[in-house]
């Protein structure tokens, strides 16, 4: 029996990389094995993003090198948040590609392949890791999101949040520890909010990671993407209380002037923003706090922008990620009639931000010298003056701060405490002390 060779593409955010790990998992379960490359695959797959304007154009130059190496016999699938944004114009637009899937569906895409009908048997397919190192898994506990904010477009793509079953996380947990994983990141567009749609009867993050503290051994547990309006004392004692849950909050502010967080639909002022921040400084002693912040918002004045640049400097977040508004078809933000901010003044007040924030890091930095600090190491530094690069549990994957190991020997996936000799603002160099 010949196996279909598959090849596939991933773009995007680590929830549409768990999506087409989901995907592949199902075609592997039918057959399908993966192919070394493009050349040598009877399928290609795209899975697509298309959040933004940039990402929506690295997502078609992809389809479209797909489909300039397509040859007669294979067939090209595209997937993920383009394909379901713009299903009915790409269609016509591309129509050498020979299946269009949108987002993920458990089941769609054997239904379309013609081989099985949707949602039939795939709650017993085995979770797939893809990811860079076997060591590290991202477990997706919802879809879609009831935020309305007004500069986002993901709820149009996704639809309202539906919160998985703790019994089905769990689950996926445990097949991932058995897969070697030492560090699971929760994800969701919004993950405090997970549970809240089924009323209050429904489950809670609280009680999602108590379940998967006491059925796993995973010694990382990280989430990402809090949300300001639902974090309760609860899930912060929790937190501080319990050594395996990393003490590091990832919660988006985007603004910090009323006004501004009142037009982006936010649902909270920054006096609550501040009182809510530095209660997890206090609750969660050492806690890092990672933020998100969107500057040039239409009618966000310089007196505005600098609200949100003291609320930085006052908050000192250990990491921040800054992005100039793009408006998206299809938002509320487009139906504002406040003056829109033009993108060199926008592009300067981001500029002026990573300044700040780049002092900031450095202060946050350095005051590790001469610490010892637990670091799980994820790979061998190839060609290079360092041997290791690692990560503290301060520091989530693909987004944050490494760790240079400069001394002693080391196995990836494995833990150990390292000194910290010296520090930039976006990293650490230290030497090997024990293994943990």
């Amino acid at each position: 029996m010949k196996h279909p060779k598959i090849f596939a593409a991933q773009l995007g955010c680590a929830k549409n990389q768990v999506d087409a790990e989901h995907l592949l998992a199902e075609l592997y379960s039918v057959g399908f094995v993966s192919a070394p490359s493009a050349e040598k695959a009877d399928y290609l797959l795209v899975n697509t993003c298309g959040f933004i304007e940039a990402a929506k154009e690295e997502s078609i130059n992809a389809v479209l090198s797909f489909v300039e190496i397509k040859k007669p016999a294979q067939k090209l699938i595209v997937s993920g948040c383009l394909s379901g944004r713009y299903k009915e114009e790409l269609p016509k637009e591309m129509p050498e590609v020979d299946y269009w899937l949108g987002t993920y569906e458990p089941g769609k895409i054997l239904q379309v392949l013609g081989l099985g009908e949707k949602s039939s048997g795939t709650e017993n397919i085995k979770r797939l890791n893809l990811g860079d190192f076997p060591h590290h898994a991202y477990l997706k506990i919802a879809e879609g999101c009831d935020r309305r904010c007004a500069f986002c477009a993901i709820p149009n793509i996704r639809g309202k949040q539906v919160s998985f079953s703790i019994e089905s996380i769990v689950q996926e947990a445990k097949e991932l520890e058995a897969q070697g994983v030492k560090e699971l990141t929760l994800i969701a567009q919004d993950t405090t909010f997970y549970g809240h749609e089924q009323g209050v009867r429904g489950p809670t993050l609280t009680k999602l990671l108590k379940a998967i503290l006491a059925e796993t051994k995973i010694p990382w547990i990280r989430t990402l993407y809090w949300y300001p309006q639902f974090i309760d004392d609860e899930l912060l004692e929790l937190m501080a209380n319990e050594p395996r849950l990393c003490k590091y909050i990832d919660m988006p502010i985007q603004h910090a002037n009323d006004k501004i967080l009142k037009l982006m639909r936010r649902h909270y002022t920054q006096k609550s923003l501040r009182e809510m921040l530095f209660k997890m400084r206090e609750k969660i002693p050492g806690v890092t706090l990672r933020t998100t912040v969107l500057v040039g918002f239409p009618g966000e004045t310089q007196e505005d922008f600098e609200e949100l640049m003291q609320l930085i400097q006052d908050v000192r977040f250990e990491h921040l990620g800054g992005f100039v508004f793009s408006p998206e078809e299809g938002t509320p933000a487009l139906q504002l009639t406040e003056t829109p901010v033009p993108e060199d003044q926008a592009r300067a007040r981001l500029d002026a931000i990573n300044d700040v924030q780049e002092e900031i890091s450095s202060e946050a930095t350095e005051a590790f010298i001469g610490k010892e600090v637990k670091v799980l190491i994820d790979e061998v530094a190839e060609e290079s003056d360092y041997h290791f690069i690692g990560r503290t549990e301060g520091n989530s994957l693909d987004s944050d701060d490494i760790v240079k190991i400069v001394e002693g020997d080391a196995t990836p996936g494995e833990f150990y405490w390292v000194k910290i000799l010296d520090a930039e603002p976006h990293e650490l160099t230290g030497k090997i002390v024990r293994a943990v």
